[in-house]
């Protein structure tokens, strides 16, 4: 899993969005879109090409979210599944549709048309959810710029299928720009949402944007936040620890990890637990406890072999003891997992700090 956007000096993966989204498989129907012959005879964007595009852009922003929910399942207009062709086949496909409703198979259905306004296009979108609560999104653009338009609507349309997926997706290019109020916008406008069952993802994205910004002390606030709504929630607890540890409180973060690996409900993936391990040993380095630091990197490993992160603090505290050739090796391993990783390509240089000295590990 390449997690370089949220590298900084051994910063554990527990600020990645593998460990912080747990989502159902949703499935989104696309009814149909209206476009004026005036469009789409001249751009070649049919109802069916713009039908695509806008479900081409959501699945580009659910995956670049980067998250752990699993892909949603978009039906189009028009494309058929081996379901409905079964279903074609028997003449019940009205009856396949509204079991599937009934189900809450299909929580968002949108339909709409592209308007013409002068030498402006004006693209509708309605949505309803599994409780028919409508939704009503317009965006506006030129002609030229029908792409960027289908990009628009579905963004906001990610706004109302799931806006924690659309602040993920947010954040992660926030990162790159390092102003981060796009993501706090979704944020605060969600926790407006009198429906709740968002608001303790959002209180832990909203610690992560503050630990980004060198506001631990906010961060701590979110996390507990976020752990005040459910308190074995896996995400905040890891990423609690990790701060706390960063302000080198180590035994009280270790008390965090330990209580994201021994959750027996069970919402920590072995990617979480491999980080929780792995952050757990790095603070036992930090006290001076080599060999129980090394035992719980190999816990981290048997949690999840393929977790690059725990490889990398291997290397830094074998380095440390002056075992440089053992520390090379986990810095192998690192880079054979995450080749894209800023820190492991900055170890092969040499450019490892010295335990317990927490600079190290300060971001």
């Amino acid at each position: 899993m390449d997690l370089g956007f949220l590298t900084v000096p051994l910063t554990m993966a527990a600020m990645a969005f593998g460990f912080a989204v747990i989502t159902d498989t949703q499935t989104v129907h696309i009814e149909k879109i209206n476009v004026p012959a005036s469009v789409s005879g001249p751009t070649g964007y049919t109802p069916g090409v713009i039908i695509a595009h806008l479900a081409d852009e959501m699945r580009v922003i659910e995956r670049e979210a980067h998250t752990g929910a699993q892909a949603r399942s978009i039906q189009l207009q028009g494309q058929k599944n081996w379901l409905m062709v079964l279903a074609d086949y028997v003449k019940v496909t009205p009856l396949i549709r509204v079991a599937q409703e009934s189900a809450g198979l299909i929580p968002f259905s949108f339909s709409g048309e592209i308007v013409l306004h002068d030498n402006d296009l004006e693209f509708v979108l309605r949505g309803f959810d599994d409780n028919s609560k409508p939704e009503y999104i317009a965006t506006r653009g030129h002609p030229d710029q029908l792409p960027a338009l289908i990009k628009e609507t579905a963004y906001e349309a990610m706004r109302v299928i799931d806006p924690y997926i659309l602040a993920a997706y947010q954040f992660k290019h926030d990162y790159r720009t390092r102003d981060f109020s796009p993501t706090l916008e979704i944020i605060r406008r969600e926790l407006t949402n009198t429906d709740t069952r968002n608001h303790k993802w959002m209180y832990n994205l909203w610690g992560m944007v503050l630990y980004q910004q060198a506001d631990r002390a906010g961060a701590i606030d979110k996390f507990k936040a976020a752990l005040a709504l459910d308190p074995n929630f896996a995400s905040p607890l890891l990423n609690l620890g990790v701060v706390l540890a960063r302000q080198g409180n180590n035994l009280e973060a270790i008390d965090k990890f330990k209580h994201v690996t021994t959750n027996r409900r069970g919402d920590a993936n072995q990617a979480t637990k491999a980080a929780a391990h792995a952050e757990w040993g790095f603070s036992l380095a930090l006290l001076g406890h080599y060999d129980q630091a090394f035992a719980k990197f190999k816990e981290a490993t048997s949690a999840d072999p393929g977790f690059a992160d725990v490889y990398s603090s291997w290397a830094e505290v074998l380095s440390v003891l002056g075992r440089t050739e053992d520390a090379s090796k986990m810095t192998a391993r690192s880079l054979k997992l995450a080749p894209n990783e800023v820190v492991y390509t900055e170890n092969l240089i040499g450019s490892v700090q010295n335990l317990p000295a927490t600079a190290s590990i300060v971001n």
